[in-house]
């Protein structure tokens, strides 16, 4: 017969509770100690130290050397002789004195011809855009842009002359006949037949 076991006398095993109570203790005691030396710290007051005293007595520096002297411009008059002058600038003159020749007149009128673009783009946004305008156009000595402007405006949009104005005053020409020229350029505009 089998053998029967008899219940034993013994109580069942605990669950081990002991280790938690110990571990929440640890902890409350470990967040009071934290408390307590962040309060204890505050309650210090800082101990402040005095600047450093200097006891060499202060040098004062040297002012930088001045800078090099700029070179003023001097400018060659067509007959080869130098003409010295101070701040001399060939677009300053009141009246220019020179004259167009052939490849100037031919520069000019092709740039001309390449400001119809500047009209196609401000022509997509109103379609019926024309007109004509007059641009003045100062030209110095080596051909170089001085100024451009326009000085009678009858298509009215500020798009076309100042698209028209920058092309032209980043343009170099060839050198116009005996000095700086004011050059007056008509130019018309009106949409192509069939569009």
């Amino acid at each position: 017969m089998p053998e029967s076991i008899a219940p034993s006398s013994r109580p069942p095993p605990t669950s081990g509770g002991a280790i938690y109570v110990v571990v929440v203790i640890a902890l409350i005691a470990a967040i009071f100690g934290l408390v307590y030396w962040k309060l204890g710290g505050a309650n210090e007051a800082p101990t402040a130290h005095p600047p450093p005293v200097a006891t060499t007595p202060a040098t004062l520096a040297e002012p930088p050397p001045p800078p090099p002297p700029i070179e003023e411009a001097v400018p060659v008059v067509d007959s080869g002789t130098r003409v010295a002058t101070t701040n001399y600038s060939p677009c300053a003159v009141p009246k220019c004195s020179g004259s167009s020749n052939n490849a100037m007149a031919s520069a000019l009128s092709a740039r001309a011809g390449s400001a119809r673009p500047c009209y196609e783009r401000a022509l997509r946004v109103n379609s019926n855009l024309q007109g004509k305008l007059m641009l003045t156009v100062r030209v110095d000595p080596q051909g170089n842009v001085c100024s451009a402007s326009i000085s009678q405006d009858a298509i009215h949009s500020p798009e076309v002359s100042n698209c028209v104005t920058g092309m032209f005053r980043s343009a170099k020409f060839p050198p116009p006949t005996g000095g700086c020229i004011d050059v007056n350029l008509p130019l018309s505009f009106s949409p192509r037949e069939g569009k």
